[in-house]
């Protein structure tokens, strides 16, 4: 059950710093956030990009932003209300992770690169972090401080055969190897979504790169609350 768990692990902390539930679950999109943002410690945080504007959640207090039981990552305490958006502070203590993936097996640290504290799976080697997948498995980790870091693909085979599909590449971009969507033009990119359509994206280099949210009324087709920032 731990292990089922930490495969969304860090995809929960992102959704959070979004501003809770409700983002864009378009199955492109779902699949490089697991496969990019990954579970115990994904790429993310150390990725070195420049920052795109994203639908974020509109607010008028912080408890505006809250989806999480008290004590959790994603309760009121966990988030500000900056300029009328929601701002995830990150976990609090390590108590709120073990709490909110029921299991003490969690740390909130501040770490690999992370804006801000965040929940890792605890280890003593790498093979404590592997999961039943070629792209999570023991030679994909390593163990730091005793905290799981995702250190990317090693190979294209991993990326297709976790992804099933033959469309992914496994290149650093971002500062981390990682699962890309490859594509000869950006409507191959695209998904049913408004922020996530041809408009949003670019094909770079043969692979889909997200451009952001291009307006606030994009992101409202996410819910009315939702805004481009």
């Amino acid at each position: 059950m731990l292990r089922a768990m930490r495969c969304n692990a860090w995809l929960l902390v992102l959704v959070a710093a979004c501003g809770g539930a409700g983002g864009d679950d378009t199955a492109d999109d779902d699949v490089v956030d697991d496969a990019g943002a990954g579970d115990d410690g994904g790429p993310a945080p150390d990725a070195a990009g420049p920052a795109l504007p994203v639908c974020v959640l509109g607010c008028t207090v912080a408890a505006d932003c809250a989806t999480g039981a008290a004590g959790s990552i994603t309760d009121a305490d966990n988030y500000t209300c900056d300029d009328g958006v929601c701002a995830w502070r990150g976990c609090l203590s390590t108590q709120e992770c073990q709490a909110t993936f029921s299991s003490p097996d969690y740390v909130c640290e501040q770490a690999f690169g992370a804006a801000t504290p965040t929940c890792w799976p605890t280890c003593d080697t790498a093979g404590d972090c592997a999961l039943a997948s070629v792209l999570y498995d023991a030679d994909n980790y390593e163990c730091s401080g005793n905290k799981c870091h995702w250190t990317g693909c090693n190979s294209t085979t991993e990326c297709t055969t976790a992804l099933g599909s033959a469309d992914y590449t496994c290149e650093e971009r971002l500062g981390v190897r990682n699962c890309w969507p490859t594509c000869t033009v950006a409507a191959d990119c695209a998904t049913a979504s408004a922020p996530y359509d041809a408009d949003n994206y670019a094909c770079d280099d043969g692979v889909c790169a997200w451009q952001g949210c291009n307006s606030t009324a994009e992101c409202m087709t996410i819910a009315a609350d939702w805004v481009c920032q």
